[in-house]
């Protein structure tokens, strides 16, 4: 029997977490770029889990339990809270807030050739091909220009360290937050995040002349550090517990779409043709992740088995009367 086409083998929690965080991640970058306008990377990027840790810490001390220890969440906060988000910050102040939406979208690749080598998660053809979509768009994104091709900018490349990056952390992510939950996980590495990007973010206060925050940069920054940080990574980490590494990360692709659409509506800024035309590729990798079909296990028949057992048992009984009365016969 052929298996369902549109079976979600994961459950509708975890693949809805994975959406919203994608919405979320899609208008991080126009957020991102509005912040920029007034704050220097680093600091935006320690302010943004500032808040995030102010979120997790109380809510992990509430739930109770025991911490998550230093050797999962230093490296879990270095990679996926300090590196990406100093890098993507970085990229953000060099190119635009298309771009480095469009780029996110090469998260899966990434993923799922580091899922399949550290954790041994398979590589099946459908995911391969939504990965093979995916990457088809970045592509179309990134080099192909007004007149033709042309190579990625610095800022290109920055986005791209930032997302091998968060790759690498959803990898470690998945072992970690099966086993030690998601609040203690978090909370951790968003502490030690904090502790890598401080010194940097004093330099950047230290030469910065002023920091002149208006309204629409300071709602940039919470709506940064409450959405797309705190609640973004506690979807993340939900659905790592139930999802594979390399399934999860596909969804990501989900965030070039909204980021786009945010970039026109907010900044105004004119997508190409070159980039709509990636943007469907990317939903249609999307699409090849979410439904992927599952093997249906045949249920049996519980019925029969009382017979089968009544059927033995009555076997058992002849063999042991026949011997001579070892069932209290004569």
């Amino acid at each position: 029997m052929r298996p369902p086409f549109f079976a979600m083998p994961a459950g509708a929690g975890p693949i809805a977490a994975l959406v919203l965080a994608s919405l979320l991640w899609g208008t991080a970058d126009v957020a991102g770029k509005l912040a920029l306008a007034a704050v220097p990377p680093a600091m935006l990027a320690a302010l943004r889990f500032g808040i995030a840790l102010a979120i997790f810490w109380p809510l992990a001390r509430w739930r109770g339990g025991p911490r998550a220890p230093m050797r999962i969440t230093a490296p879990l906060g270095l990679l996926g809270v300090a590196l990406t988000f100093f890098l993507q910050n970085q990229g953000l102040a060099r190119t635009s807030a298309t771009n480095a939406s469009m780029l996110q979208a090469a998260a899966p690749a990434l993923t799922l050739v580091l899922a399949a080598a550290v954790l041994g998660e398979r590589l099946g053809l459908r995911r391969v091909a939504a990965v093979v979509a995916a990457t088809a768009g970045v592509a179309l994104v990134t080099l192909a220009g007004g007149g033709g091709v042309r190579p990625p900018g610095l800022g290109d490349v920055l986005v791209l360290a930032s997302t091998g990056c968060f790759a690498t952390f959803v990898v470690l992510g998945r072992r970690a937050f099966p086993v030690y939950g998601t609040l203690p996980v978090l909370a951790g590495a968003a502490g030690w995040g904090m502790a890598a990007l401080l010194p940097a973010a004093a330099v950047e206060w230290w030469l910065a002349p002023s920091l002149a925050m208006g309204p629409e940069q300071v709602a940039a920054v919470v709506y940064l550090g409450a959405g797309c940080s705190a609640l973004t990574y506690a979807l993340w980490g939900y659905a790592l517990r139930h999802v594979e590494a390399g399934r999860a990360a596909t969804f990501d692709t989900l965030i070039p779409v909204v980021g786009i659409t945010a970039a026109v509506l907010v900044l105004r800024e004119t997508p190409v043709a070159w980039q709509l035309l990636g943007g469907a590729v990317v939903v249609a990798g999307v699409w090849m992740a979410v439904f992927e079909p599952r093997p249906i296990v045949a249920r049996v028949d519980c019925q029969t088995r009382p017979e089968r057992t009544s059927w033995k048992r009555k076997r058992m009984i002849v063999a042991l009367d026949s011997r001579g009365g070892a069932l209290g016969g004569p």
